[in-house]
C-alpha cells in the first residue's frame, strides 16, 4: 500500500501489483450507496472507457465488485463494496493557472462524455437527486437557518427559492440522461503534459445535462477567484461538440448559486453536528465568498461574459 485516503462515503488504497502496474482499491459503504447504484456507476465507466476516466478492473472470476463482510457481521449484511480501478496518475486541478486552450479541453472532454452517456439506458437506476434532500436539513426553505443571515446575501437565498419553485419545472422540459453530478477541481486530475481526467463518478444520476455544465463552470470560476474568461473558455470548448437551448443556458446562473447555497448549508449543518474539520471548513468560506462574488457580479454580467447571452 502506497498511500491511504478516506471520506465519508468511502476509503481508498493505492497500490502496486506484483509486473508493477498501480491500482486503486476503493471501499463503498453500503449506507451511503446501494449495490444497484454502485453497479451502474461501474457499468458507465466501462462504457466510457475510451475516455480518461477510472476503469474498474475485474476480478479473476469476472467480478468488478466484491462483497466485504468482516467477522461477527449479522448474516445477509454487507460491511463494504471493493472495487479495484486503474490508477491515473496525476496532480489536482484545483487552483492551477492555465491558458484558456486547457479550459476549452475541458469543456469538449465534459461534453464528449455527455454524449456518451446519452446513450446509457437507464435500467433499473433509480437515485434521489441532490437538491430534493441527500439529507433531511437540505431542504430549500430552511437553508437560511444553518448560517448566520447576514453570511449570504438575501438574493443568493431568494434565488434558491426561485430554483425551488419554478428553475426545477422549466428542467423539467429538458431531456434527462445520466450526469456526472459532481464536476469540481477535486475531481480533475492533470498528468504532467496536462491531460485531463475526471474521475470520481460517485454523484452519477439521471438529470439534466446543462446542470454539469453549470457546475464545471461554477467550480472552475470559483478555483481561479472568479475569473469570468474561464467559465467562457469551458463553455466554448463544450459547445464545439453539444448544444444548450438559450432557455437552458439561462439557468446556469441560478444553477450555480443553488449548488453553492446547499454547499454552504450542507457543511455548516456538518460542522455543527460533527465538529469543525480543516476541509469542510475551507469549503465553506470559499463557498461563502464566491456566493458573494456573483451577488456582485450579477447575472446579466454573467450570462453576458460567460455564454453570450
Amino acid at each position: 500500500v502506497v498511500s491511504t485516503q478516506s471520506t465519508g462515503d468511502d476509503a481508498m488504497f493505492r497500490f502496486t501489483g506484483c509486473d508493477g502496474e498501480k491500482f486503486i482499491a476503493k471501499y463503498y459503504n453500503p449506507a451511503l450507496i446501494t449495490r444497484i447504484v454502485l453497479k451502474k456507476i461501474l457499468d458507465v465507466l466501462v462504457y466510457l472507457e475510451k475516455f480518461s476516466v477510472p476503469r474498474p478492473r475485474q476480478d479473476v472470476k469476472g467480478n468488478r465488485m466484491n462483497d466485504i463482510v468482516r467477522s461477527g457481521t449479522p448474516a445477509g449484511q454487507v460491511d463494504s463494496y471493493l472495487v479495484i480501478f486503474n490508477y491515473i496518475p496525476g496532480e489536482l486541478l484545483l487552483n492551477s493557472k492555465k491558458l484558456p486552450a486547457f479550459w476549452k479541453k475541458l469543456g469538449v472532454l465534459l461534453a464528449n462524455i455527455q454524449v456518451a452517456m446519452s446513450e446509457i439506458p437507464a435500467g433499473d437506476f433509480v437515485r434521489e437527486h441532490n437538491w430534493d434532500g441527500l439529507r433531511a436539513h437540505l431542504t430549500l426553505r430552511k437553508v437560511g437557518q444553518y448560517f448566520p443571515a447576514e453570511t449570504i446575501p438575501n438574493v443568493q437565498i431568494d434565488s434558491v427559492i426561485e430554483f425551488s419553485e419554478s428553475v426545477k419545472s422549466k428542467l423539467a422540459t429538458f431531456p434527462a440522461q445520466f450526469i456526472h453530478g459532481d464536476v469540481n477541481e477535486f475531481n480533475i486530475i492533470l498528468s504532467d503534459k496536462d491531460e485531463i481526467s475526471i474521475i470520481d463518478f460517485n454523484d452519477l444520476i439521471i438529470s439534466y445535462k446543462v446542470i454539469d455544465l453549470a457546475n464545471c463552470i461554477g467550480y472552475m470560476n470559483m478555483s481561479q477567484r472568479g475569473d469570468l474568461q474561464v467559465a467562457r473558455h469551458i463553455y466554448e470548448g463544450y459547445s464545439t461538440i453539444t448544444s444548450l437551448s438559450e432557455e437552458e443556458l439561462s439557468l446556469i446562473y441560478d444553477l450555480i448559486v443553488a449548488r453553492f447555497t446547499l454547499s454552504v448549508s450542507n457543511g455548516t449543518y456538518q460542522i455543527q453536528e460533527e465538529g469543525a474539520n480543516e476541509y469542510v471548513v475551507g469549503c465553506v468560506r470559499d463557498n461563502v465568498a464566491y456566493l458573494k462574488w456573483l451577488s456582485e457580479t450579477g447575472r446579466k454580467e454573467f450570462n453576458s461574459v460567460v455564454l453570450g447571452l
